[in-house]
Order: C-alpha cells, then structure tokens, then sequence
C-alpha cells in the first residue's frame, strides 16, 4: 500500500489524490512500473508523489522510528 505526500491527480483514470490518500484507491490493481513512476521523478510531475507505507509483521503495525534529536547545549545565565 502506498500513501500520497501531495494533492496530485492521476492522469490514467483521472483520480483526485489528496495528501495522505492511500494509493491505489479501491483496491486497484497497478503494474510496478507505475509505482516505480509515481515514487520516482520520471513522472508529469518530476517530483515523487506517493510513498511506500511500512509493511506490518505477524498483524502488528510497523512503528515509525523517530529521528534522534538534536542535542541542544543549554545556554550559561550571567547575574
């Protein structure tokens, strides 16, 4: 399953994707090339407009992992 990043429309089958939407809608069947088209920039748009959506493991969803953070240095008071 895919997950659109922009509001896009899909020039085959004339489809309103919003950001978020998933992708295919309806259950449609779509050949990998397309795929490979729609998360690349060989695409209209030149930019990718859908993402692969993680996969879950024996029914469990696939947590996302969170970026680290920036270590911050605290700033020394002067009186």
């Amino acid at each position: 399953m895919y997950e659109s990043i922009v509001d896009w429309r899909d020039l085959e089958d004339k489809h309103l994707y919003h950001k978020g939407d998933k992708y295919p809608h309806d259950g449609r069947e779509v050949p990998k090339e397309r795929i490979a088209e729609l998360c690349g920039t060989q695409n209209k748009a030149g930019f990718a407009v859908i993402k692969a959506l993680p996969v879950p493991v024996n029914g469990n969803p696939v947590q996302k992992e969170e970026p680290p953070k920036k270590a911050t240095r605290g700033r020394k008071k002067v009186d």
